[in-house]
């Protein structure tokens, strides 16, 4: 929806969220929930399970309808893309036939994603496998194939929900280094994760959702010096306990 409150707001965020509600199921899951993510960053929303992250997720993407609230996106509803929790392979093929299968299905030009494709493929260390079929993938390999399918869709504002969900130490370090190339290159990014350390080392902005609300927002290195810690003050360390 287009912003009407002022262009100077919508024209130095990405993305604006106001006072946005949902009920599932008679229960209150997102309760009035307001922020915004400035152009050209990383903004991470962190909360224990069942504090409405999902929801949330597939509210933004219009998987969702809202019951009241709106959404503003700056450069409309459809200039995104997202990488959701699980990954939706094509099994029975190579990692290279998902790739021209999703690009074509996308309507993205040979000339447009196979010098990029090979770029994320090197960079992600997947060369050895991209030949072979998913079904011999390891999770982590199909969560970076998976990635690597997202990014060429070229879209300004990216969604990544759990981006390193079973993902080695190794290749934690080069999706993280991938997110810093998109964000030099001005792309806005919205992260989820419960992966407290790899938030920490790559957001600018956390917000921490509880119960449906976001109960603080903070900006990164400037705010917190430890964002577990942090957390645990804030969710209390029973509710945390309960998750693991």
């Amino acid at each position: 929806m287009v912003y009407k409150q002022g262009i100077e707001e919508i024209e130095t965020n990405t993305i604006i969220v106001d006072r946005l509600q949902k009920e599932l199921g008679k229960k209150s899951v997102i309760n009035e929930i307001s922020f915004e993510i400035p152009q050209n960053t990383i903004y991470s929303i962190i909360g224990p399970n069942g504090a409405g992250k999902t929801t949330l997720i597939r509210l933004v993407l219009k998987l969702l309808n809202e019951d009241e609230g709106t959404i503003y996106y700056k450069y409309g509803e459809q200039k995104l893309a997202a990488l959701l929790e699980n990954d939706y392979l094509y099994e029975t093929k190579t990692g290279w036939e998902n790739i021209v299968f999703f690009c074509s299905y996308f309507g993205i030009g040979e000339e447009d994603y196979i010098i990029r494709a090979k770029e994320y493929i090197k960079q992600l260390q997947l060369e050895s496998a991209i030949n072979n079929k998913v079904a011999t993938y390891s999770k982590g390999m199909k969560r970076k194939l998976s990635l690597i399918i997202v990014l060429l869709r070229n879209m300004p504002f990216i969604i990544l929900d759990e981006p390193t969900s079973g993902i080695d130490p190794v290749s934690r370090v080069l999706i993280r280094n991938v997110l810093s190339d998109l964000k030099e290159e001005g792309k806005t990014i919205l992260l989820t994760s419960h992966d407290l350390s790899e938030i920490e080392k790559c957001s600018d902005y956390i917000s921490i959702l509880k119960e449906g609300k976001i109960v603080e927002t903070f900006c990164n290195n400037k705010d917190v010096n430890n964002l577990e810690q942090k957390f645990l003050e804030i969710i209390g360390k029973s509710e945390v306990a309960n998750e693991e």
